[in-house]
């Protein structure tokens, strides 16, 4: 696949998760694919998922959040390269620190893929979340 075509992956990828699309999120990786969260407020440890806890966390976020948004602001795709800089908010469905439901949660952030055949293979988050 092209760099073009992995970035275009890569959006999609933003968009499934603002729609809660489980499978069409399933379908973008790789059977043996790898998350790794970098350590943030939400997860002092980090974390680093196989795609089945990353499914299985990503639908429990439908119960945390009403919606959520993604705002690319950078991005750079190179062969089997794609790094995405954007602007995440999510509305609350429950209350977290200091914020009730209705809320927004924001986190400034960066998302690392590379690609394996089209689909992402290696992923690595970084987020930096706006105090709450």
């Amino acid at each position: 696949m092209s760099a073009n075509e992995n970035l275009a992956s890569a959006k999609r990828f933003l968009k499934t998760l603002e729609e809660f699309d489980i499978e069409a999120l399933k379908s973008l990786f790789t059977e043996d694919a790898e998350q790794s969260e970098l350590p943030n407020q939400l997860k002092a440890q980090g974390d680093h998922r196989k795609i089945d806890q990353l499914a299985a966390d990503f639908e429990r976020s439908r119960h945390i959040l009403r919606k959520q948004r993604y705002q690319i602001t950078n991005e750079l795709a190179s062969d089997d390269r794609v790094m995405l800089e954007f602007v995440w908010e999510g509305e609350l469905a429950i209350a977290i620190g200091k914020l009730s439901p209705g809320d927004i949660m924001r986190s400034h952030s960066v998302v690392c893929m590379d690609f394996k055949g089209g689909l992402i293979h290696r992923q690595r988050n970084y987020d930096c979340f706006e105090a709450f």
